[in-house]
Parts: C-alpha cells; sequence; structure tokens
C-alpha cells in the first residue's frame, strides 16, 4: 500500500487526509483474507464445534479434487411409498417428506427403491434395489416386477457420503396383467380372424379354462376312455349328492371321517384365542394317525351332507379326548347332527331356526371330558322327523330303541361338534382331540333266503339282538341246539319266554339273578393297547402277563413308607340317576402283600362335572398269591348323574402288589324283564325256592296266585307283624273283635299304618306333635299344662315360642317369645305379653332394638315405637362428597357411583345440600342431576375455589 501523498492531496487539508486513512483502514479491516486465497496442492479440512472431521476440500488422496464428507449422520426414514399396478410393473411414487424429519437434509443424494415378495418386513439390500429417486422434492419411477404375485415396496434414502437411513413402512401392490382393459374393447372379433386361423398349435397350454367353455360344451363323447383319472379329480370335489346309484347309497349307509382332510371340516363359531388344526403322526390315535385337535371354545360341522332318510336309523358317534384341560370351567363337549333344509343350504335346527345353535345333540350334550380320561366314544340315534311345527330331540339318545327325532324341516344331515364349551366362549386354553367321526345308516330292510349263500350267516356274524323271537320258526330251536348257559337272561325280550316254554323244574333260584347289558369296558381282560394307554407313564401301575384265564392283567406295586390307596381309571360312561351297573373283577393279592381291601368303585359326576359321590364294591383278601373269589356287587347311581367314572384300587397298602383281571361293568335290566306270570307254580320244582333264596320284600302280595298260600302252608307264629305289608290286612279281614290291645305288638301300629282321616274328630291328650324328629320343626306340646307352639331352627335352636299366659288383670294372655343371640332362653329374653289390657314387654332385633313397651301395660288405642339405633332402608342411599371448583362462579359436577337401589325402581329423587356455616356467602348453589338406582351428578356453585363438602339423599319411590 502506497501512503505517498500526490498533489491533490497536498492541497487537501491535514483533517481531510487523516478521515481518508481511517475510512481506507476500515476497509481494509473487514474485507475476506480468504478473498485473494488459494489451496496449492493439498486440501483444507472443516471441522464441527466438538473438533470433529466432519469434510475434506480439495486434493484426495487418489489424486482427485473434491469435497469429502466424514462422520456424516444417516438420512432420516422416507414416507411410506405410494405404489399403482403398471402393465408387468409398478409405478412408485415418493412424496417428497420424510417419517421421522421436518426437512431434507443438505447432503441428501438419492431414494432408493426396493421391492421384495419376502413379506412386509424384509431386508433392503443390493438384490432388492430396482431403481432410485434423485430429486428432494419426491418423484416417481416405473419399476418392472417378474410375475404378477403381490410384493411389498420399501424406500431407503442415501446420503452424499453413500450411508443409507432406515427403511420406510412397506407398501404391497402387484402388476397389473394384460387383460381386456389394454385392448379396444372387441378391436379383434370373430371376422378378423381367418378361416382356421386359431389352431391347436395356437392355444397356449391352459389358456382355455374352464370359464371358456360353455355350459354343457364338454360332452360324454368329448371324453377320451380314461381320461378322467383318480389324480384329475380335485380333493373332496366328489361328494355324496354327487354319487348315485349303488356307490351312493354305500357311502350314505356309513360315512367315516378319520380327521385327515382339513376340507372336510369348517368352524362353526370360536373365542377369539381358539384355534381348529389337523395333526398328523398321531401315534396314538384309534382310527389311522390324523386327528382334528381344538384349542378353546370351538364348535365345528363336517363339509359332507348325507341325505336323511325318516325311516332308517341313524347311528352318529364321535372319539374324544381331553389333553390339556381349560383353565378356566369344565372340560365339556356336545355331539350330534347339524340339520339341513331341502335347498342343502339353510340350517335347521332343533325348533326350526337357521342357526347352528341348538342343534340335534343325539351323542353328547354338554358332557364333561376331564383330561386324563383318554379317548372316549359317545355314540347317539336318531330317527324320523317330529310332527309339523314340533320341536326335534335336543339331548341324548344312546338308545337305539328310543332314538331322537330331527325337526319336520331337515332334509339333509351333516355331523356337529362343540368341543371345550364348559370353559366358556371366550376361552383359549383347553385342548380337545377328535379321532374320528361316523355317520351311519342302520337300514332294515328284508334278507330272504335268495340273498344269502349257504353257510355264509354263522353264529359270529350275527350282531347282538340281531335274531328275534318273530324271525325263528316255530320248534327250531330245541334243547340239543342250546348250549348249557348259553341263553342268559339279557338276551330274553320281556314276555319272550312264557310258562309253557319253561320245562318244569328247569327254572331254579340260581337262575333268577338278571344282570343285562353288553360290558362297558373297551379291553376287560386288559389283553390290548388300551390297557397299556391306561397305564402309560404310570410308576405304580403296569400290564403283566399272566390272567386268570388270560393272557394279561392289571398289576398294582402297593410297596410304599405309610398306608397308601393306589388306583387306575378304567373308563367313563353315561347313565342317569337311579340306573344300577353291575361291577366284578378277578382279583389276586401277592404272598408279601399287607394292605386294608381291594376296590372296585363308581365315582358319580352331575352334567357339570361336579363329583357327587362315590360307591364301591368292597373285597377283603381271604385267598393269598392265588386268584380269590371274584368280587362283584350292584351299584345305583345317586340323583343328579349323568356320567360314571370306574376305578380298581388296592386300599392303604404298604407292601407286595395286587392283580387285576376280568373286569365286568353291565347296566342292569329291571325285574320287567321277566313277564308278570311268566314262571307259574308248576314251573317251580319242589322246594327249589326257599325262604333264604328271597330277597327281602322280592315275594309281593300282587305275585301271590290267589288262594296259593293257605293256612296249611304257614307255620305257626309265621306271619308277624313285620311280615305284612301295609295295608294288606283290611278291615273286611279281620273279624269283629278279634284284635284286642293284648294282641298288638309294642310299635306295631305306626303314622303310615294309619289311614288319612282316621284321627278326625278325636282328642290326642300327653303327646308331642312335631313337623320333624330334627332340623327345621314346629312343636306343640302342653308343656304343664300351658299350651306351646315352639318354632326350631336348622341348627336345633329356638327361634321363637308362642305360649298362654295371663296379663297384668290376671286375665288370658297370648305370651310371644323370642330367641336370645344364643337361640336358648335366658331371663332377659325378649317377650311381648298380648292381654284384654294392652301390650307389655319388648321385641329385640339383633344388636338394634325395636321397643313396644317398657315395664307398664301399653294401651292398644296408643301404640307407640321407639327405635333405638338406626333404620336402613334399601330405597334410601345416602353420602358425602367433596367437591373442588373448576372455578369461581362456575358449576362443578362429581358422578356418584354404587347407589344400590332397587333396580327397578323408576321414580328416583336426590337432593344435596353444602356442608357450611354460612350458607348463602361463598355457596351460591348445590344441585342434582340425572338420579338413577345406581348413580346421581352433584353440582356445586360457589364464589371461589375452595373444597366443598355435599351430602346427598337419593330416594327410590316407584
Amino acid at each position: 500500500m502506497d501512503f505517498r501523498l500526490d498533489e491533490r492531496e497536498k492541497s487537501k487539508g491535514f483533517a481531510a487526509y487523516l478521515k481518508s486513512l481511517e475510512d481506507r483502514l476500515s476497509a481494509l479491516e473487514s474485507s475476506n483474507p480468504l478473498t485473494h486465497a488459494s489451496i496449492e496442492s493439498g486440501s483444507l479440512d472443516v471441522y464441527d464445534d466438538d473438533g470433529n472431521l466432519r469434510a475434506s476440500l480439495g486434493m484426495q488422496g487418489d489424486g482427485t479434487a473434491a469435497l469429502v464428507p466424514h462422520n456424516s449422520q444417516p438420512p432420516p426414514t422416507p414416507t411410506p411409498p405410494s405404489v399403482e399396478p403398471a402393465l408387468s410393473g409398478l409405478v412408485v411414487t415418493w412424496d417428497g417428506d420424510w417419517a421421522d424429519s421436518d426437512i431434507t437434509p443438505s447432503d441428501y443424494a438419492t431414494i432408493q427403491i426396493h421391492v421384495s415378495g419376502a413379506g412386509a418386513e424384509f431386508l433392503p439390500d443390493l438384490s432388492t434395489l430396482v431403481a432410485t429417486i434423485s430429486a428432494p422434492l419426491g418423484g416417481s419411477a416405473t419399476v418392472a416386477v417378474d410375475g404378477y404375485a403381490a410384493v411389498w415396496v420399501r424406500l431407503v434414502a442415501t446420503n452424499t457420503a453413500a450411508m443409507t437411513g432406515p427403511p420406510s413402512t412397506a407398501t404391497q401392490s402387484a402388476a397389473r396383467q394384460a387383460v381386456g382393459q389394454d385392448l379396444i374393447d372387441s378391436i379383434i372379433d370373430e371376422t378378423k380372424l381367418a378361416e382356421d386361423a386359431v389352431t391347436a398349435a395356437k392355444i397356449a397350454l391352459g389358456a382355455v379354462g374352464s370359464t371358456a367353455l360353455a355350459e354343457g360344451a364338454v360332452l360324454e363323447d368329448k371324453l377320451a376312455k380314461a381320461a378322467v383319472t383318480l389324480d384329475k379329480i380335485g380333493a373332496g370335489a366328489v361328494t355324496l349328492n354327487a354319487l348315485g346309484g349303488a356307490v351312493s347309497d354305500l357311502a350314505a349307509q356309513r360315512y367315516v371321517d378319520a380327521m385327515g382332510d382339513p376340507n372336510a371340516w369348517s368352524v362353526l363359531a370360536k373365542a377369539a384365542t381358539a384355534r381348529w388344526e389337523h395333526l398328523d403322526g398321531v401315534l396314538d390315535a384309534r382310527t389311522g394317525r390324523t386327528v382334528g385337535q381344538a384349542t378353546g371354545h370351538t364348535a365345528i360341522r363336517g363339509a359332507v351332507q348325507v341325505p336323511y332318510d325318516p325311516d332308517v336309523l341313524y347311528r352318529v358317534s364321535a372319539r374324544v379326548r381331553t389333553t390339556t384341560p381349560s383353565t378356566t370351567g369344565t372340560d365339556t363337549l356336545y355331539v350330534g347332527v347339524i340339520g339341513i333344509a331341502a335347498d342343502g343350504v339353510t340350517l335347521v335346527n332343533r325348533v326350526g331356526a337357521a342357526t347352528h345353535n341348538l342343534q340335534h345333540y343325539c351323542a353328547a350334550s354338554n358332557v364333561p371330558l376331564p383330561a386324563g380320561s383318554g379317548w372316549v366314544t359317545y355314540v347317539g340315534y336318531v330317527r324320523g322327523r317330529a310332527a309339523p311345527g314340533a320341536s326335534g330331540t335336543g339331548g341324548v339318545a344312546a338308545d337305539p330303541r328310543a332314538p331322537g327325532v330331527l325337526h319336520d324341516q331337515v332334509r339333509f344331515i351333516s355331523p356337529t361338534l362343540w368341543l371345550n364349551f364348559g370353559s366358556g366362549s371366550t376361552s383359549g386354553s383347553g385342548v380337545m382331540q377328535v379321532d374320528a367321526v361316523t355317520v351311519e345308516a342302520l337300514k332294515t330292510g328284508v334278507v330272504d333266503g335268495t340273498n344269502l349263500v349257504i353257510g355264509s350267516v354263522a353264529a359270529g356274524h350275527l350282531a347282538a339282538d340281531s335274531v328275534v323271537a318273530g324271525k325263528i320258526a316255530a320248534d327250531a330251536i330245541g334243547a340239543r341246539e342250546l348250549q348249557a348257559n348259553s341263553v342268559t337272561a339279557a338276551e330274553l325280550t320281556a314276555g319272550s319266554v312264557t310258562a309253557e316254554k319253561i320245562l318244569a323244574g328247569s327254572v331254579t333260584t340260581d337262575k333268577l339273578t338278571v344282570a343285562g347289558g353288553l360290558n362297558l369296558l373297551p379291553d376287560p381282560s386288559f389283553e390290548g393297547p388300551n390297557a397299556a394307554l391306561l397305564v402309560a407313564g404310570n410308576a405304580f401301575w403296569s400290564q403283566v402277563s399272566g390272567g386268570n384265564g388270560s393272557a394279561y392283567s392289571l398289576r398294582v406295586d402297593c410297596t410304599a413308607a405309610t398306608a397308601t390307596s393306589r388306583n387306575l381309571r378304567l373308563t367313563t360312561v353315561p347313565i342317569l340317576a337311579g340306573e344300577q351297573l353291575y361291577l366284578a373283577v378277578d382279583y389276586m393279592v401277592s404272598p408279601d402283600w399287607a394292605g386294608r381291601d381291594v376296590r372296585y368303585f363308581a365315582r358319580w359326576y352331575d352334567g357339570s362335572g361336579v363329583h357327587l359321590s362315590t360307591t364301591s364294591v368292597t373285597q377283603v383278601p381271604t385267598t393269598i398269591g392265588a386268584w380269590g373269589p371274584r368280587s362283584s356287587g350292584t351299584l345305583t347311581a345317586p340323583a343328579g348323574t349323568v356320567q360314571a367314572q370306574l376305578w380298581v384300587e388296592a386300599n392303604m397298602g404298604t407292601a407286595g402288589a395286587v392283580q387285576f383281571d376280568n373286569a365286568v361293568a353291565r347296566p342292569l335290566v329291571a325285574g320287567v324283564q321277566i313277564a308278570d306270570g311268566a314262571i307259574t307254580a308248576p314251573k317251580i320244582v319242589a322246594l327249589s325256592i326257599t325262604a333264604e333264596k328271597l330277597a327281602a320284600l322280592a315275594v309281593t302280595a300282587e305275585k301271590i296266585a290267589a288262594l296259593a298260600i293257605t293256612t296249611a302252608k304257614l307255620d305257626a307264629l309265621a306271619v308277624t307283624a313285620d311280615k305284612l305289608a301295609v295295608n294288606s290286612v283290611t278291615a273286611t279281614k279281620i273279624a269283629a273283635g278279634a284284635i284286642e290291645a293284648t294282641h298288638i305288638k309294642a310299635g306295631a301300629i305306626t303314622a303310615e299304618k294309619i289311614d288319612a282321616d282316621a284321627l278326625n274328630g278325636k282328642v290326642i291328650t300327653g303327646a308331642v306333635v312335631q313337623t320333624a324328629a330334627t332340623g327345621d320343626r314346629v312343636v306343640v306340646t302342653n308343656d304343664g299344662g300351658t299350651g306351646v307352639i315352639a318354632f326350631w331352627n336348622s341348627a336345633n335352636k329356638l327361634s321363637a315360642q308362642f305360649a298362654s299366659g295371663t296379663d297384668s288383670a290376671g286375665m288370658q294372655a297370648l305370651v310371644i317369645t323370642g330367641p336370645d343371640p344364643n337361640g336358648a332362653f335366658w331371663n332377659g329374653r325378649p317377650k311381648v305379653t298380648l292381654g284384654a289390657d294392652g301390650i307389655k314387654g319388648q321385641i329385640t332385633l339383633a344388636a338394634e332394638k325395636v321397643v313396644v313397651a317398657s315395664s307398664s301395660v301399653l294401651p292398644f288405642s296408643t301404640p307407640v315405637m321407639e327405635v333405638q339405633g338406626y333404620l336402613d332402608a334399601a330405597n334410601i342411599s345416602a353420602g358425602r362428597v367433596r367437591i373442588t371448583p373448576s372455578a369461581p362462579n362456575t358449576p362443578t359436577s362429581v358422578t356418584v357411583t354404587g347407589l344400590k337401589l332397587p333396580l327397578g325402581a323408576t321414580v328416583i329423587y336426590a337432593y344435596a345440600c353444602a356442608v357450611t356455616t354460612v350458607p348463602g356467602t361463598q355457596v351460591l348453589g348445590v344441585g342434582t342431576t340425572d338420579p338413577t338406582s345406581r348413580s346421581v351428578t352433584i353440582w356445586l356453585t360457589r364464589t371461589n375455589t375452595n373444597v366443598t363438602s355435599v351430602d346427598y339423599y337419593v330416594i327410590a319411590t316407584g
């Protein structure tokens, strides 16, 4: 800089010269020091406030000059793309916005477009990158896509440092095919095609589908022989309704589903978290190795629709087990059929409604199936239709002789099951498995000799009860055809054996015990896999070789440090209250066995799965080391029973072992199986029926023929009072004056021996009359000459008493006495005397007291009631709330809930009052709105925001 003065400056004043120097110096200080700077063969580094290298400007290590970023931050997440289908591709658009940032970073480079068919959460990489968008304000790109399946698109941002940010949320779409909308409709019509222009070679494989064929276009003569093979028929394509002739009849006669085809079943209803699935490879499945499994509350139906013939008996069955119990409720199930109308679509339940609910549950109806019961088979029968307008059968019909009926509008049936029903419709726990479901038509046509090959029907081919009396020719079966003991009472229908069919002396007393029905146990001699499943995983029970006339038996190890009972459940059977089971089992105890007894018992359950009681057949072993006498007995189901579990047990053992074999569980056939009059006196061998052969009361008056018993047949004094049935000796049979007081046995005449009205008009003195011997009862006595009526409660405590007495004037009065807190009378007991002069005494109710009168007599003309304590009315609710105003002079409300007034109340009043000593100064007003039996809204307005207590009363009046 040249500071020498020129000629002009010399002529200026010194002050002007100094001002010029000041301005030039100021300009020099404010100029950019790099205005005339340069980088010579090097680079300039850029650092942030924390000293981190962020960029390098100038010559780089590879000999190029550039701005190179360092330690950059990843870019933000782009917003999800907008994707539109295009012909064989997609149009992907980014709107330029960010999901987690408000601005576009300055080092923005591109938006990468990634496409994948692997799902919405696929990870973008080089293999999924198909295009980029470079515009920072957004843009679109068209990308090609292989195929027409749905794919997912995600966007990834990059910066100038080649760093990528998080991928965006995926958007799903699919490429558009070249369909009619890509060409002008009808541009190529039939007239544009030369004759024979479309030949077989011009038609692509699979181009002609079913929609290209006119209905009926493929005729039978167009099909080559054997053109339709098994692999050309889709699974489930041929249903029962598509079959005809003998094939249809055969399929409809017995439909069996081993749960191997998921398409054969559909879900009708289920809990939100429940699921239905088909499992393969289940080794212990009884039919095949497939099962259907319901986890949680699930209702299903079969896809098959069996044509329903009302003249045919149908047997419906399902084999089910519970593998995991429900966490709530009871594991129960329904098994039956679902009705379908003639259109093959509309459902018909037992009341005629078009719903899957309230169907025909002939095999099981809310039956408990606890875990550990193993496979249980439920069987039911249906036949016929209800009368028009009447309901079909909803409950179990397990007897083929009394099948359930379906609604009048049912024309097809499908199997249906409700699994884990008792656990509740919201339960997703509990696991039930279904092994096999059958619907069988048991047709009862006529089979004559021309249908049977000689010798084709042997005894082993006849089902139980298949040959009835009407099918046997007269005299066809003689003594030679019957083996000893081959015909038991269970095989005889009521009235089939009459007196003329029984050889004199052939029926002896030991032939009169009647037990019928099939053995309910699936493996009574414990030979097969069922017994192996019973003991699987049990440390004490095992299936061992060597039984009582059989190859195997069950063995239980009784070794224990203390007396221990070990039992095993054999099966679960349906049974109703009052029905009987005949139980019998062979047993053997080892020589070193030590225990109390062996038992075969039944546990009875009601319809909710609640255990009612247990009864058993108990045997104390008398034979050691060998099969002892067979243990047997009859058990009766108590009231409320719908199911029984059958168990064997070694009771209270400490050493040795017990073996069980040849178990029997049969339903007893009632005595009506022997027709009245079928066994007459000529058919009974003399002295074959002795007194010890007759059960108590087995011979009743109606079983004795008139004049069959004469005085010559009676020993002296053989007929005593306890041998006479009620009302068997009437007045006409007793000679006048024959019975004197000395001939009546003490206690022989009881209440049930006295006819009704026999004591009318009679006076009974010196007796105590009571409605029961103990518990809740009324007792009438003449205690010390004073008549007393006393009331006793179920705890045998005296509750109240009415007695005769006198008032203060000595006149006759009624004395009412109540109980003390301990149920007995004490000196200060509450007592009220109702006399001619008024009321005297008091009545005490619990801790509170209503005083009728004190020691003086209260005349009837001035009744007074004094309440000590408080009265509690169910129609009144009161309380106090604290309200903080939201602002001065502003109404503020609080809603009070839980009032517990009667739910049916329709007229309700509510009142409120502020707790204040200066009303009207700061508290401007209190009110109520919307009173109900359960809530009321309280309002407060005051000049400030002080917390205020408000008392309220809510009264239901109607």
